[in-house]
């Protein structure tokens, strides 16, 4: 089973916002939060500031949070179909900032609360950010 994370970045200063990236085509092109592969040895939290690093270039967090929410599924990863875990966090920074998008995403958005329900597609990720939304109560 490979584990992965998947963390929601946001700030509430001057009020709440989360940040959403678009995948390529080639990825199928949809909505996420920053998402990614957990290495070998490496704790869950160590994962969520890698990938948040390399997805963003944000190397400046706050804090993280741990979502308390996980779900499992199937992926087809170089044509083989294999069982997929996924561990939901948020990362806390200062302010909004620009992000440096690696190869993976070809777009980014700051949303609302709202609008980041409008824009994602899959479920887990609206439990997730509901789930944000209920621990920083500021959405």
């Amino acid at each position: 089973m490979r584990l992965n994370v998947q963390a929601f970045v946001f700030t509430v200063n001057p009020h709440f916002e989360v940040l959403i990236l678009k995948r390529t085509p080639e990825r199928s092109g949809y909505w996420q939060p920053v998402s990614g592969g957990i290495e070998k040895g490496e704790e869950p939290e160590a994962a969520v500031i890698r990938e948040v690093t390399e997805e963003t270039g944000i190397r400046t967090v706050k804090r993280v949070i741990n979502l308390d929410y996980a779900f499992s599924y199937k992926e087809p990863k170089n044509g083989v179909l294999m069982d997929m875990q996924d561990f939901c966090f948020a990362v806390e920074i200062d302010a909004l900032q620009d992000v440096h998008l690696s190869d993976e995403h070809e777009q980014y958005k700051w949303c609302s609360y709202e609008e980041a329900k409008q824009w994602l597609k899959w479920e887990h990720n609206l439990v997730a950010l509901d789930k944000l939304k209920e621990i920083v109560g500021t959405a």
